[in-house]
Parts: structure tokens; C-alpha cells; sequence
């Protein structure tokens, strides 16, 4: 009997240039999938063997497009809390991601699930009070977490199948993690660890789990979840 042959899926990873976003785009192509990847200030580096130096057949797998979230250039991180560095973290980490989820809700596009990339920081019944310097990360993921939550009630309220997921990836070996912390830090991961868990835990979901919180071992965020 001839095998199954299976459509591939089409991902949109906004935030692709490196760490987690880059590996999402590596392991997504090399199993074959369509991947529009969005980085800032696109050019020609950012081709198939940018994010992967398998021998992918492009065949039209891979769409690079410009999305940069933040609304200025550059913002240079400051040692201690201020205006400019708060809001840093919300645009980067909320206002950005959620608008580029209702832009993307408005185009009409047929989506099965929206991911937003959260962390165990940004719980808030299982506050991590060690977290010296993350108060403006961990209150930009929790912002996520509600907006994100509410955008699920609002399509569940209009029909839309849409699901709408909250993932924590875990705790991942990337540029961004490479800072010195006061606390332990345990079970990191490689990116390709992280998000093989990842993949598997979005493609395991679906309609009935819009509005939840889950983690990268496929596990719900019982302490933050909301059902309904």
C-alpha cells in the first residue's frame, strides 16, 4: 500500500534572525514545511542556508519578510529600570506580538493555531521572587498571557476555531539567556531541544485548548490556565 502523503504546513515565526525564533525556522524546513520568517532589516544573507545547512529543496518554502516590532530603532538596555527600558519589554514582548496577531486575524488568512512565546516569568501565581532585574520582562510576559487570553474568549465569541496558545519553552541556551544571574539556573536546553518539545506540544492542541498555558514538555501551566 502506497504511504500517505501529507501536506506540509505553512508556520509564520515572527522574530526568526536567532535563538528560539531561528530554530523553529531550522527544524520547520528541514522537515519540509512552508515558513514565512520575519526578521529586521532583512537582506541577502537571509536565505534557505541562514537558518539551516541541510540541502533544503526551497521549492518556495521559505518567505523572508521585514517585521520589526519595536517602534524605534534601537533602544540601548539600562542597568536599572526606566521609561525607555520598560517599555522596551512591553513592545517587544506584548504590544508587538499582539498586534501582529490582530493584523494577521484581520488579512482574512485561514489560521489553525497562533502561538505566543511565553515564560515562567511572567506566571503570576507562581511568582519567581529571585528574579532581581527581570521585573520589567516578567510583567511584559504577563501582559502577554492576558491579552493573549483575552483574544481567545473574543474568537471563541465570534466562531473563529482559531487556537490561541501561551507556550513556555523553557529554560533554552540561546544569546539572549547568556547573562549573569544571582540564582541558579537549571535544565537548560539547545534551542533544537526546546523547540523540537515545542513543535510537538502546538501540533498536539487545538480548538478546545484556545486560551491556555502550556509548557514545552506538553505539560499546562495548571497555577495560570483559564478554561473556558
Amino acid at each position: 500500500m502506497p504511504s500517505e502523503i501529507t501536506e506540509p504546513k505553512t508556520w509564520l515565526i515572527v522574530g526568526a534572525s536567532r535563538g528560539i525564533g531561528h530554530e523553529f525556522v531550522r527544524q520547520l524546513l528541514n522537515r519540509g514545511d512552508r515558513v514565512y520568517a520575519t526578521v529586521r532589516n532583512s537582506n541577502s544573507k537571509h536565505d534557505v542556508s541562514f537558518w539551516t545547512a541541510q540541502n533544503v529543496d526551497d521549492a518556495g518554502l521559505l518567505k523572508v519578510l521585514d517585521c520589526d516590532v519595536l517602534s524605534e530603532a534601537s533602544i540601548a538596555r539600562a542597568t536599572e529600570l526606566s521609561y525607555d527600558n520598560f517599555a522596551f519589554h512591553l513592545h517587544t514582548n506584548t504590544i508587538g506580538p499582539i498586534i501582529c496577531a490582530q493584523r494577521l486575524l484581520k488579512s482574512g488568512i485561514s489560521i489553525g493555531t497562533m502561538t505566543f512565546i511565553s515564560s515562567d516569568s511572567g506566571s503570576v501565581q507562581l511568582f519567581r521572587e529571585m528574579e532581581d532585574g527581570f521585573a520589567a520582562y516578567g510583567a511584559s510576559k504577563a501582559a502577554l498571557n492576558q491579552m493573549a487570553r483575552h483574544l481567545a474568549a473574543e474568537l471563541k465569541r465570534k466562531g473563529d476555531s482559531t487556537t490561541v496558545l501561551l507556550l513556555h519553552p523553557g529554560e533554552v541556551k540561546t544569546d539572549m539567556a547568556n547573562v549573569d544571574v544571582a540564582w541558579e539556573v537549571e535544565g537548560q536546553m539547545t534551542p533544537e531541544e526546546s523547540v523540537s518539545a515545542c513543535v510537538k506540544t502546538i501540533e498536539s492542541k487545538g480548538p478546545g485548548d484556545s486560551g491556555t498555558f502550556w509548557t514545552w514538555e506538553n505539560k499546562v501551566w495548571e497555577s495560570d490556565v483559564v478554561l473556558g
